[in-house]
């Protein structure tokens, strides 16, 4: 028995559009299942920001008198760019956290990054403090600590723990 032309065509319809919806449903599930994860980014956040300027002459332990220069009792100041942390654990068990942070100028060019964790943080809890850029810091096209102008957080690596 002949098919009449218009019949073929239906079932052809039908198919590919069965075919679509399975695959939107499996893409939904697909979303569903990876989107459930939370971007450890959104546990970290960094505020404030300064310069702070401090007398090299100011530490207890300077001594001109021997032969190391760590600890000279020179007149340079010491410079830090100081801004408060805070690693908030937004899971359901303890984890170890490890930032990177950025260094910005007004322009918003990149001039270096600097790191700080948390170590078997529990779930809920936060660990807030300060952390620094210091003369020790390498910062692009031998910019001063001065020229920081803000910090962003660009990376965090949250990694759960058993216990």
């Amino acid at each position: 028995m002949a098919v009449p032309a218009g019949g073929k065509r239906g079932r052809t319809l039908t198919v590919v559009v069965a075919v679509v919806v399975l695959l939107l449903a499996a893409a939904g599930v697909s979303w569903w299942a990876l989107a459930g994860e939370e971007d450890p980014i959104d546990h970290v956040e960094v505020s404030g920001g300064k310069l702070i300027t401090s007398d090299g002459d100011a530490y207890e332990d300077c001594d001109d008198t021997d032969e190391y220069t760590y600890n000279d009792c020179d007149a340079d100041t010491d410079e830090t760019y100081e801004f408060v942390y805070k690693i908030t654990n937004k899971g359901d068990g303890p984890a170890n956290y490890s930032v990177i942070v950025n260094a910005f100028d007004e322009d918003g060019d990149f001039l270096g990054q600097t790191y700080i964790g948390s170590a078997h943080l529990a779930a809920g809890k936060t660990d807030a403090d300060k952390s620094q850029f210091s003369d020790y810091s390498e910062l692009e096209d031998e910019r001063e600590l001065s020229d920081i102008a803000s910090v962003k957080v660009a990376y965090v690596e949250r990694v759960a723990l058993a216990n």
